[in-house]
């Protein structure tokens, strides 16, 4: 039988920690760190604090500070071999991208949004994502899905409509999908509510409230 190499446990704790080190920034307020988020790639996380009801639980986990991302995802280009990064793919673009979306999204506004950066080197960049992704669970990675999706092009229209553009319907090209299933809002939510509780729990977003 093949032996197989395992990241070592103290490499995936220092990421966490660094992770809950780096600081919190407004969504809204992005491009005053444009100059210096262009120059790298990495892992970002987004965190929210609206009203919206299906996200109620997340929000409260979040209240006090950053705890409980509700996407994860990563910045990185084809071909380069180090953090600096000079071309269009960077942590600033991505975010852009993001903002944009939770801009047309309907029932979401960007003001109720938070990020963190946590720049990195290329090769460790999809290791890191993976990595936050399971500790964090975030649920626009687990239950909602579509969210980091691009146009898929002309011609190419008869694609699934994703749950979070069918959730928060506004993205121009999202809505020329024809082909989606239609949602089932009580399931949704009550997976969402579980997979935030136990999360939040876990994570100790909510060791100072009576709520749960």
């Amino acid at each position: 039988m093949l032996e197989i190499f395992r990241i070592p446990p103290n490499l995936t704790n220092e990421l966490i920690n660094f992770s809950n080190q780096q600081n919190c920034y407004l969504l809204n307020q992005l491009d005053n760190l444009k100059l210096e988020l262009q120059n790298y790639i990495g892992i970002y996380a987004l965190y929210y604090r609206g009203t919206h009801y299906l996200y109620q639980c997340i929000s409260r986990a979040n209240q006090n500070y950053c705890c409980l991302p509700i996407y994860i995802g990563k910045a990185v280009p084809s071909g380069r071999r180090t953090g600096l990064n000079t071309s269009n793919q960077n942590l600033y673009s991505r975010l852009k991208e993001h903002r944009n979306s939770i801009k047309q999204g309907n029932g979401i506004e960007i003001d109720e949004f938070m990020f963190k950066v946590i720049a990195m080197e290329i090769d460790l960049v999809s290791w890191g994502e993976s990595l936050m992704i399971r500790h964090f669970q975030p649920v626009w990675n687990q239950i909602i899905d579509g969210f980091g999706n691009h146009d898929p092009g002309s011609g190419r229209y008869q694609q699934r409509r994703s749950v979070w553009d069918l959730l928060h319907p506004g993205r121009k090209w999202a809505d020329r999908l024809t082909n989606f299933t239609p949602l089932n809002p009580t399931a949704l939510a009550s997976q969402i509510n579980v997979l935030c509780q136990a999360s939040g729990q876990r994570l100790g977003c909510f060791k100072n409230e009576n709520e749960l």
